[in-house]
């Protein structure tokens, strides 16, 4: 077993399971339970008791994360939840955060799952709610609790309930504020100055071609000069341009209170945050207020209104696009010390950068502006009428609204601009998203002697609206700033001939109709059976396609409360689960099933002197058979409680089946098109999740309390249908970081995420050669392989070249040498939090971890590969690369100086063909994380009442302390593909930063 990961379980073992076993023997000094079993959750439209839910359910409730100061609510419940990963993207401010339920169902489509706030469906919820306003987060992971919610609950449902105010509580004040810092954690190591020119030496001369020789030394000097570069100054680009304190005030202010009949809750949220990237940061503002009145013993009604207000600032270091986008290269690749140009390093040489693909990341990351902000209304009101005290009705009608804006300057530096003319160009986007929720439940509530019976019958109708408009702007003056470019677009002027881009306009409308029912039986609060129906009607789909229907059957028998264990002192709680359901996904653009046009000046043609906008399909066919996806999923489970439920947990085990995938398939080109939406293929989702905590220590001054899961999930295409190759069993895809490097493998019977490449060897040594003396060539002698196509762009190998395995032995290393390199999927994952209060003072700490996961270290490929540019920087590990000069700066060709000279080196010549994907790249990305450590101390009752406060709270917390991991990059966890098909790529990702804090937490 790999060290990592033996290193892992034991100290899971020794942080968690000793001392419970320790706590086991410990007499008890208290008689009161804990609420694990008791609590209740919210599940279909309904509460229940958490000790008669027959469900897959994971929940965090307010009390867990109320001591733990956070800007983002994602980030409050990570590693909290079995079977549900929850990880950013990267370290930006605002960063998108990515929560996926039992290892995620689709292959191109998204696998988030569905948020509900309050009653109303949102997308991406977390991301607009501060974790101080949260009462409660249920996620229900098995279909039998997730088809009553049919439409996209196949990939799980996220309930979130705002905290609102109590009836008959005198008004109570809150405050919640910090000051923090960021710093970034760790950078790249990377050549330094001497390290670099020797390099550059290498590059230059070893063609000996005296054009290149005379050119190093214009640029470098001899190679006697070289000395000096021992004690030049190194500049550290990562440093200046992600180096800086990047500093965070977070205010929190909630009002609440009530009468005898209502209630209210006034929560206001401020984040103002820098990056440490210069020209970065992060602001949002939130306003919520909810408000409970009873009209009457019979009806009561609910009114919430929440507006958030965010923009993120800056470019960060990539996007979505291949390598032209990347940043982050400049930082890493760019000269490491001043001059070594004919101009001054801090001003643009646009020769240098013709010459080198690189920019002064300090210049570029000032050239680059962008503005990204989001505005979210949500509106809902609810009535529930008591019609006796059987029957209840209750409504819930919700709004929910989405205006965001994307403004991107590119200065004249960039390489955007230097494609058109060397003049600044400008991009801009708005859209607008509007979503209207009405649902409508009738509840009956009996119990008749041992029998409890509890139905529900409902409607829903969700009906959205979008559009979008984006604009592509190009030729401003180049004095022009960002911001006068944003405020005056009139100000761009085409060249002679040329047209500005027809701005794009898209229109999405959607509209789902729902029934669903739902039935509760308990027998002699012992034996329970739940069975529900959802029927979908969507709009997404083609006619005679737009209905999905969803059953759905769970049982749990409470052992606990049969007589042989009923007055166990061991067992307190023990319940058995069962069940299955199908859910549904039609998480695809509207209108699929019909052919609408596109217009664009890239499908021009010319008119005269001008350039005339053309009308193009697209690259997507349309489908009219396109249909409903579905998951059936399994799940057995167990719920325990020992030693008076001090000791509580849950075991579950669950098959998720998904076919129909709505999948974008890749169709041949013979038809007009490049891809397709089909129900094509199927997966599988196989695993265990384990929860556990224990109430360890629980005495008057002193408490600790702890929490753990651990998950494990398996997953496998079944089947590609029509998707694939003529074998329909395979293809590639590629993951977009370097244009056309297909290095992905999509495969029946291997998991979404597998790494297709060569297998690293080492390097060629002079022993796999014939040298000729006379012409002081290396030839390689005959049945050993050569790279040379798939690495060295065809250039013949020399000793030091990279060498790669010849998997099928037919002599030659080419694309049917690539094999699978690994997968981005863990063999398990979790976290563990503890809790410690001792008199006035808590402390908690919060870890979360996984193992067996492979990361794609795209960064590492393209700073070890020389391509087609010199005068760019190396990954650090280069400097003990196969050397070809002595310390003299001669070249040496006789094989057994060469030998001399190379026999400490162990590194190979970065390759000059073409960026590939193979292992060295592919990385163990287990890791455990100290996430939070938070120290708080809570002054006295008698003193806070002298003062006339309730509470008064003084805490510092510290994020991401540290990761134990071996991964050689910025961050294990980081994700920068954004496509479920292309997971664990780390290319270019904004560096990961500590954040250290102290607040203040007052109640009046």
């Amino acid at each position: 077993m790999d060290k990592k990961v033996q290193s892992v379980k034991w100290l899971y073992l020794t942080v968690f399971l000793l001392p419970v076993l320790a706590m086991a023997q410990e007499k008890e000094t208290k008689k009161e339970k804990e609420t694990k079993i008791d609590e209740v959750v919210l599940v279909g439209y309904t509460k229940v008791s958490k000790k008669d839910v027959t469900n897959a359910v994971s929940s965090v409730k307010a009390e867990a994360i109320k001591d733990m100061p956070s800007t983002n609510a994602a980030e409050a419940i990570q590693g909290r939840m079995a079977g549900v990963q929850v990880s950013l993207s990267e370290g930006s401010p605002g960063a998108d955060v990515d929560i996926v339920v039992r290892g995620g169902n689709s292959i191109t489509g998204s696998n988030a799952p569905l948020y509900i706030v309050d009653g109303v469906q949102m997308d991406n919820a977390l991301s607009i709610l501060s974790p101080k306003e949260i009462q409660s987060i249920e996620v229900l992971k098995d279909a039998s609790s997730t088809s009553i919610y049919g439409a996209r609950g196949a990939n799980g449902v996220v309930l979130i309930t705002t905290k609102g105010g109590r009836k008959r509580a005198k008004t109570s004040i809150n405050y919640n504020g910090f000051l923090g810092v960021r710093k970034i954690q760790n950078t790249i190591d990377v050549l330094d100055p001497y390290q670099y020119v020797l390099y550059q030496y290498e590059v230059y001369n070893k063609g000996g071609v005296q054009t290149d020789i005379d050119a190093f030394k214009t640029r470098y000097g001899t190679f006697a000069d070289l000395e000096k570069y021992k004690s030049v100054k190194k500049r550290d680009w990562q440093d200046e341009v992600f180096g800086r304190e990047a500093f965070n005030f977070t205010h929190n202010l909630s009002v609440t209170g009530g009468s005898d009949n209502s209630s209210f809750s006034l929560s206001l949220n401020n984040v103002q945050e820098d990056g440490i990237m210069i020209g970065s940061g992060f602001k949002r503002n939130m306003a919520n207020f909810k408000y409970d009145y009873d009209v009457s013993k019979a009806i009561s009604i609910t009114l919430n209104a929440r507006y958030s207000r965010q923009m993120i600032y800056g470019a960060g270091t990539s996007s979505t696009g291949s390598q032209s986008t990347n940043r982050l290269r400049n930082a890493v690749r760019y000269q490491p010390f001043e001059g070594g140009s004919n101009v001054n390093v801090d001003e643009f040489d646009p020769l240098f950068a013709n010459e080198t693909n690189l920019v002064n990341p300090i210049l570029l990351a000032n050239n680059e502006v962008k503005d990204n902000g989001r505005n979210d209304l949500l509106l809902n009101g609810i009535i529930e009428y008591r019609i006796n005290k059987d029957f209840t009705f209750r409504s819930v009608i919700g709004y929910v609204q989405r205006d965001e804006m994307v403004n991107q300057f590119s200065g004249p530096v960039t390489t955007l601009a230097r494609q058109n003319n060397d003049q600044p160009v400008v991009f801009m986007s708005k859209a607008q998203s509007r979503r209207i929720t009405n649902t409508n439940t009738l509840n009956f509530r009996k119990t008749f002697g041992n029998h409890k019976l509890d139905l529900l019958a409902g409607q829903e109708t969700v009906k959205t609206d979008a559009e979008s408009l984006t604009m592509n702007i190009k030729w401003f003056p180049k004095s022009i700033s960002a911001q006068e470019a944003f405020a005056n677009i009139q100000a761009a002027s085409p060249p002679s001939g040329q047209v500005q881009d027809i701005p794009k306009t898209n229109v999405l409308p959607d509209r789902l109709v729902s029934f669903f029912a739902r039935a509760n039986y308990i027998f002699n609060n012992k034996y329970i059976f739940t069975a529900s129906m959802r029927a979908d009607g969507s709009s997404v789909f083609g006619p005679g396609n737009r209905w999905g229907y969803f059953p759905a059957a769970s049982v749990a028998w409470k052992v606990s409360e049969e007589n042989f264990l009923k007055d166990s002192k061991v067992v307190s709680e023990l319940k058995l689960r069962a069940g299955y359901g199908l859910s549904g996904n039609n998480r695809i653009p509207a209108f699929l099933y019909s052919t609408f046009f596109t217009t664009s000046s890239d499908y021009g043609y010319a008119f005269g002197n001008n350039v005339t906008p053309g009308a193009t399909t697209g690259a997507i066919m349309s489908n009219l058979n396109v249909k409903w996806e579905s998951a059936a999923s399994k799940n057995i489970g167990v719920d325990f409680g020992l030693f008076n439920s001090r000791v509580y947990g849950t075991v579950d085990v669950y098959q998720t089946d998904t076919k129909n995938l709505l999948l974008l398939a890749k169709i041949p080109q013979t038809s007009g098109y490049e891809y397709q939406y089909q129900n094509s293929g199927s997966t599988s989702n196989k695993g265990i999740e384990f929860s556990v905590g224990a109430s360890i220590i629980n005495k008057e001054n002193f408490n600790w309390k702890i929490d753990a899961n651990i998950s494990a999930n398996k997953n496998v295409i079944k089947s590609l249908g029509n998707s694939a190759s003529a074998s329909a069993n395979s293809y590639l895809y590629p993951s977009g970081w370097q244009n056309n490097l297909n290095d992905f493998l999509v495969q029946v019977g291997k998991p979404v995420g597998t790494y297709w490449g060569y297998i690293t060897a080492g390097r060629y040594e002079i022993s796999d050669f014939d040298y000729n003396p006379t012409t002081q060539v290396y030839t390689l002698k005959a049945g050993i392989p050569s790279s040379a196509a798939a690495a060295n762009g065809a250039k013949a190998v020399q000793p030091g070249d990279l060498k790669l395995q010849d998997l099928n032995g037919d002599g030659i290393i080419d694309n049917k040498d690539m094999t699978d390199l690994g997968n981005a999927q863990p063999k398990f994952y979790g976290g563990f939090n503890q809790t410690f209060r001792y008199k006035n003072w808590d402390m908690s700490l919060m870890f979360n971890f996984s193992v067996g996961n492979k990361v794609y270290n795209a960064n590492k490929i393209e700073y070890s590969t020389q391509y087609l540019y010199r005068d760019n920087n190396m990954l650090a590990e280069v400097a003990n690369r196969w050397r070809w000069f002595d310390d003299a700066g001669n070249k040496v060709n006789d094989p057994t100086a060469l030998a001399a000279l190379n026999a400490n080196t162990t590194g190979f010549t970065p390759p000059a063909g073409a960026y590939f994907l193979h292992s060295y790249a592919i990385e163990d990305g287990s890791f455990l994380r100290l996430n939070n450590v938070t120290i708080g101390y809570s002054l006295g009752k008698d003193f806070t009442k002298q003062l006339g406060l309730s509470n008064f709270r003084l805490y510092f917390t510290m994020n991401n302390l540290f990761t134990i991991t071996g991964y050689s990059g910025y961050d294990p966890e980081a994700n920068t593909r954004r496509n479920p098909l292309t997971p664990g790529v780390d290319y270019a990702a904004y560096p990961r930063s500590r954040f250290i804090l102290s607040g203040v937490d007052i109640t009046f």
